[in-house]
């Protein structure tokens, strides 16, 4: 048949193979995305528990863990600080983002004046810890965005890793 003026004819040479490779090219694109936030992970979640502040007690910053979720099309990696105290508040975003004023508990500072302000016994830390409590009813408390800091000075790292995996990923392409 003859060709029209203009067309030009394009016979794709080794088709099968450029197709079972575009095939394998999503599963290896979420096995890449799936590795770096894993290694992503694993960089954060020391980084954060160095920088999360110590209160009464270090809860905070052993109950930091990573965890990467979602499906091939929507995959997330969410770091969680799980701390709660005794009447069951998480207060890891408190503590992150400050509070409004509010009358807190403050029988639930008592531990945090002690080991604070290094008031050695009870009574005198409940008296304190009331004091305390009355300040944070009318200022709150600050904010303590240590995350951000540790997003920040770990985002060259995080590219990085995305990189190297993107190289990996491709590499197998070509095999």
């Amino acid at each position: 048949m003859p060709k029209a003026e203009g067309f030009i004819e394009v016979t794709p040479i080794g088709w099968e193979e450029l197709e079972a490779k575009f095939a394998k090219g999503k599963e290896y694109m979420y096995g890449a995305a799936l590795t770096a936030l894993r290694r992503i992970g694993g960089v954060l979640v020391p980084a954060i528990k160095a920088r999360t502040p110590i209160g009464a007690t270090s809860h905070l910053r052993n109950y930091t863990v990573f965890q990467v979720l979602g499906t091939m099309e929507d995959m997330r990696l969410e770091v969680r600080q799980s701390a709660s105290s005794e009447s069951g508040f998480f207060y890891g975003v408190a503590v992150r983002q400050g509070t409004r004023p509010h009358f807190p508990p403050y029988r639930a500072l008592i531990p945090w004046v002690m080991r604070k302000l290094g008031i050695p016994t009870e009574k005198e830390a409940a008296r304190v810890a009331y004091l305390v409590a009355r300040k944070i009813s009318r200022v709150g408390t600050p904010a303590q965005p240590y995350h951000e800091y540790v997003v920040e000075e770990n985002m060259f790292g995080m590219q990085q890793i995305i990189g190297e995996e993107m190289v990996n990923m491709l590499t197998r392409l070509e095999q």
